[in-house]
């Protein structure tokens, strides 16, 4: 294996983004800060967490470039859809689902961008992938619809307000967004680096969601925050949001895309051993076989 500290880098990053799952999950169910107010604060979060490391480290570590005036615009699109709705559907899905169902859905992120392409850019797909398309799209199914094959009983322990059905859907949407975002901004997106882009990406987005969070923020139940919540609000700010994307920026450099998609596996099986690990999930047989289908499904949409 060729860079092997770029590879872990990629692998740590995923790793904190499934415990970001289980954690986030756990933050919400306390209800002192609403899905909502929580979208406006990562995004607050990130873009000065971002922007004051970009300040701070040198110029071959934080990329300084210079953001021409026409592609600021394009990124001011692009964030709406890869953080204000992307990310934000995911915070929201995860109020109402598992952290499970969601990291699986969210590991399809290949699956749907070949399907926009075939639909929207009109690009020609394999049988192959083809097959693998409709194994990841049977697999969501079943996850969407926790019916289908037997009594329905969901893979988490229910809290009050859980809506299995609308909170997959949104992590479906959140995984649309994104794969919109790759395909409609491509020409912006390649010609600066992943660390430019995402320290404007969040500081647009913070500019749109700060106003219309500000008043769920606002009422949120911060005196009512013990060392608990408090741990996981910074897990979800610093590690989820800030070391997951720098170790993300390392590693792109030196992994390829397919490999960086395989390693996206590590997310749901992170989020499926901490969930199941603190009585928050139980695996039943229909989400397993929706897994495995999701899972093969991408599996044979990315290989070469």
């Amino acid at each position: 294996m060729k860079s092997p500290l770029s590879h872990l880098a990629v692998i740590g990053a995923n790793f904190i983004w499934g415990l970001y799952a289980t954690i986030c999950k756990g933050f919400l169910i306390s209800g002192l800060v609403s899905s909502w107010a929580l979208c406006g604060i990562k995004m607050i979060g990130g873009a000065i967490l971002f922007w004051c490391v970009s300040l701070v480290l040198p110029a071959s570590v934080a990329s300084k470039e210079h953001i021409e005036r026409r592609d600021l615009l394009k990124l001011f699109f692009a964030s709406m859809l890869i953080n204000a709705g992307s990310q934000s559907c995911i915070i929201l899905g995860l109020n109402y689902t598992s952290p499970v169902d969601g990291t699986v859905i969210c590991s399809m992120a290949p699956i749907f961008t070949v399907v926009l392409a075939m639909l929207l850019l009109k690009q020609r797909i394999s049988i192959i992938k083809s097959i693998g398309v409709a194994l990841g799209f049977a697999g969501a199914l079943l996850f969407v619809f926790p019916n289908i094959l037997g009594d329905g009983v969901s893979s988490f322990v229910h809290q009050s307000g859980d809506n299995p059905l609308l909170g997959n859907t949104l992590m479906i949407v959140s995984q649309i967004f994104g794969a919109l975002y790759l395909l409609l901004f491509t020409d912006v997106l390649g010609r600066y680096s992943a660390f430019t882009l995402i320290k404007w990406l969040f500081l647009f987005s913070a500019v749109v969601l700060a106003p219309v969070t500000a008043k769920d923020i606002a009422h949120s139940d911060w005196a009512a925050m013990d060392v608990v919540s408090w741990l996981q609000l910074g897990y979800i700010i610093v590690f989820a949001t800030g070391l997951a994307y720098f170790l993300l920026v390392i590693g792109q450099k030196k992994v390829s895309p397919t490999a960086i998609a395989m390693y996206n596996y590590v997310q749901p099986i992170t989020a499926t051993i901490s969930s199941v690990a603190i009585g928050m999930a139980t695996i039943t047989e229909q989400e397993q076989a929706a897994t495995l289908l999701c899972l093969l499904g991408v599996y044979i949409v990315i290989r070469r």
